[in-house]
């Protein structure tokens, strides 16, 4: 399903880039439109194959509180958040709402840790944790391709075919077609195992995600190397980067969300995922738009025009590397762990 779900990200973005290079922006966005109101009416369409689940609570849904009925309250969240979050980049306060946003979710985090009822209960929590952390990181990493790397393939990649110009947007895609394209390998390598330990498969798929994430930079790296021997950059070379980066996305998303509806605590399952999107999506974006930062170096010359730097983007590809290199020295030391944990307790039962 997941690896399904990403048939929307490879069309749009072909879609959407060649007909804002062939005739505007605004046509651009209004095809991007018209595609999410057909995605929300095939969504809609598809209620069929859920009618044996429960459903709406209407009567808690009608139930009044502070005058309003909560259906009310969820009609005016509905209409004032978007006024409210043009307020927040308008004044600058997105960066203190995105910090109170962060300290109420670790609050509540916290709250169901020490309502855990079993050490089990607790020992899901700490690794759910953990997972996130290194989550927030990966997709820090990753969320590059929106950013650094889009300007970076507008900038350095030749991205002519014959004659035609591939237009950068396009290149969104290949992400999403990594993702189909490699789902059936993540299919087998989920099954579950009789023998196996469901901790130390978790720590050995982070370990591959990110060492995947960590290959896809290093091409890049290459990549902008050779844009600054060159020129321009190969882009068969930025396709493979981008595909090996699409690859390692699939051993991280799935493998925190499926341990996150494992997890048994009654009714947390709901807000430890808002709590997995807020870290491992607010908070890991705005890391992104930091990291990214780093890559806006450039001068003018004699005429006036700008000139970007290449050596930022390999500075900032190249320290991706080996920072998430480093991560998964970490996730392997604590595969190591968990590895002999479990063995030295079959020898003790033997």
């Amino acid at each position: 399903m997941y690896a399904a779900g990403n048939i929307g990200s490879i069309i749009a973005p072909i879609a959407c880039g060649y007909v804002q290079e062939e005739y505007s922006w605004a046509m651009g966005f209004a095809l991007a439109a018209i595609g999410m109101v057909a995605g929300l009416v095939i969504f809609l369409c598809g209620n069929r194959h859920f009618q044996h689940t429960a459903g709406v609570n209407r009567q808690a849904l009608c139930a009044r509180r502070f005058l309003l009925p909560n259906w009310g309250w969820l009609l005016v969240l509905l209409v004032t958040a978007p006024l409210l979050i043009a307020v927040l980049f308008w004044q600058e306060w997105s960066v203190y709402a995105l910090i109170v946003a962060t300290a109420i979710g670790l609050a509540v985090l916290a709250r169901i840790y020490l309502r855990a009822e079993t050490d089990k209960q607790r020992k899901d929590l700490r690794l759910i944790v953990v997972l996130t952390a290194f989550s927030l990181l990966f997709w820090a990493f990753a969320q590059q391709g929106g950013s650094s790397i889009s300007l970076y393939i507008d900038r350095f990649v030749n991205r002519h075919i014959m004659s035609y110009e591939v237009p950068t947007a396009m290149f969104q895609s290949i992400n999403a077609f990594a993702v189909m394209l490699c789902g059936m390998v993540l299919a087998w390598l989920v099954k579950e195992s009789v023998n196996g330990n469901r901790t130390v498969r978790i720590w050995g798929k982070f370990a591959l995600g990110l060492g995947l994430m960590s290959a896809g930079f290093c091409i890049l790296t290459l990549s902008a190397r050779w844009s600054a021997a060159y020129g321009q950059s190969s882009m068969p070379l930025m396709v493979l980067g981008l595909a090996v980066m699409g690859f390692a996305e699939l051993f991280i998303d799935p493998v925190a969300m499926s341990q996150i509806t494992r997890i048994e605590i009654p009714g947390v399952t709901g807000v430890l995922t808002g709590i997995y999107m807020l870290l491992s999506g607010a908070i890991a974006n705005y890391l992104a738009g930091v990291i990214a930062d780093q890559t806006s170096q450039a001068s003018f010359d004699a005429a006036g025009a700008v000139n970007y730097s290449i050596d930022a983007y390999i500075t900032v590809f190249s320290q991706i590397t080996w920072g998430a290199l480093a991560c998964v020295g970490v996730v392997l030391v604590i595969w190591l762990y968990h590895s002999l944990k479990v063995r030295t307790r079959r020898l003790a039962v033997e």
